[in-house]
């Protein structure tokens, strides 16, 4: 969040979306829960209901104890973003929840949701009928009459139930009493992510296409998945692995073609935002010097591909069981925060930004992998017509040119990324180079609009423009 977006959220006032509170306690957390059962929000630290902006002293040392102390004091603990910018000489922190996805959340046993600008405390029967309400709606969420807990495999079911525990660090529940603590059963039937997480071997229901790609229509390796959610997202980053793994030295770590941490983000957001309702199914295609994640489902209208990258947008998860029972399982951390996350790790690790496409009916992310180190690897463009009989979508995709930075370049663009008002001097010392070099690499990352400055060099500051 730059000084200007803050700026315009002050204007705006406070709403169902926005808070404003003078310092972190109790009433923060409050307010955070209420956003967390509603539809995200951002808090702001620091101001008060008249807008005036008053700061707080040592913010940026108190971050990590106000995200323990959020977490220590919610249930299901709900994880924020914390961001402290710098406005008129003093500091504000901006804290964002995202929408949980089964709700509601509890601040030390009491629920609350966001009504307008207020936070209303929910009666006990209000939160039952909440999250009963909350869960019709989706899709993963709505009954199979048909299929029963006999329909599942209970070996599954005892594996997670493990996995849960461990991270928890609690006692293992009985498998009923997990099943229902979750919502996934209701009499004697059972949700349609029930089904999908804890499918017994051979009755497939789900499917993901996986290729290594020699050219850009022939395959060299190949892998289809169709079992539990679980085992499918273990199994397709294994295929990944399998075909990203740089030689490895004598005496050394095997060393990656793309950040691993990035590549599980990709997959487990495929499983957990994908349109099971939907006919295609998901597709990931390696080639080389990139890779493609083909995923069905509609993208929100309401969010753009800029605001992904955005601390502001509202994360909906299409399946907020599946995402709940990944989230507990330690699929993943934070709500809301994964393409952005996947982005900062690409950037951070001197490599091209992934691309994120918007169809109308799925969502298309190609990123590109480290080649500098490898004689074998070659980067194609991508193709516009995928000749395979698995695929049955063939999606129209822009001709882009390719521009080559320097590690000098790439590594002035992570300064940037980490303090966007890093001063001209610091990073030629950071560099170990001239003031006159640095400007001159600026100059063309300007260029080639990858970096844009706002304000003067005294008092501006840098902004990374994401196409």
């Amino acid at each position: 969040m730059q000084a200007d977006e803050l700026l315009n959220l002050l204007k705006e006032g406070e709403s169902e979306h926005l808070a404003f509170r003078l310092f972190f306690g109790r009433e923060a957390i409050e307010t955070l829960v209420a956003f967390a059962n509603s539809q995200g929000g951002v808090l702001l630290l620091g101001v008060t209901e008249l807008k005036e902006i008053k700061g707080i002293a040592d913010a940026r040392e108190n971050v990590n104890q106000w995200i323990q102390e959020v977490q220590s004091r919610t249930t299901p603990p709900i994880l924020p973003h914390i961001e402290i910018i710098e406005i008129e000489g003093k500091l504000i922190a901006g804290i964002a929840v995202a929408e949980y996805p089964v709700k509601p959340v509890a601040f030390e046993g009491k629920y609350y949701r966001r009504y307008i600008k207020f936070n209303k405390e929910l009666t006990t029967r209000e939160a039952f009928e909440f999250r009963r309400l909350s869960l019709l709606s989706r899709w993963d969420s709505n009954l199979r009459p048909e299929k029963t807990i006999t329909d599942l495999s209970i070996k599954k079911i005892y594996q997670v139930i493990e996995r849960i525990s461990r991270k928890k660090q609690c006692l293992p529940e009985e498998p009923f009493t997990f099943l229902r603590k979750y919502g996934l059963t209701e009499g004697e039937s059972i949700t349609n992510a029930c089904r999908l997480l804890f499918l017994p071997d051979g009755e497939p229901e789900t499917t993901i296409e996986l290729g290594r790609f020699s050219s850009p229509t022939v395959t060299s390796d190949s892998l289809t998945l169709k079992t539990d959610l679980f085992t499918e997202a273990e199994e397709a980053v294994r295929f990944i692995c399998k075909h990203i793994c740089k030689e490895k030295q004598p005496e050394a770590s095997i060393q990656w073609q793309y950040p691993l941490e990035a590549i599980r983000e990709l997959v487990v957001n495929m499983i957990i935002h994908r349109d099971y309702s939907s006919d295609y199914h998901s597709i990931i295609k390696i080639f080389d010097g990139y890779i493609e994640f083909y995923n069905p489902g509609a993208f929100p209208d309401d969010i753009s591909i800029k605001n992904l990258f955005s601390n502001g947008y509202i994360s909906r998860p299409r399946n907020p069981q599946i995402a709940e029972l990944f989230k507990d399982a330690g699929m993943f951390e934070e709500y809301g925060s994964g393409i952005r996350q996947i982005w900062t790790v690409f950037v951070n690790s001197g490599l091209r930004p992934p691309e994120f496409i918007k169809l109308p009916d799925r969502l298309i992310v190609r990123v590109f992998g480290d080649i500098s180190t490898n004689a074998s690897i070659h980067q194609e463009k991508p193709e516009t017509t995928i000749d395979s009989s698995k695929i049955k979508y063939e999606p129209e995709q822009p001709k882009e040119e390719t521009v080559n930075f320097s590690n000098r370049e790439h590594r002035i663009i992570r300064l940037i990324i980490k303090d966007n008002h890093i001063p001209l001097i610091e990073i030629a010392q950071t560099l170990n180079v001239s003031k006159r070099t640095v400007l001159r690499d600026l100059k063309n990352l300007k260029k080639e609009r990858v970096i844009e400055r706002i304000g003067n060099e005294k008092s501006g500051y840098w902004k990374i423009i994401q196409n």
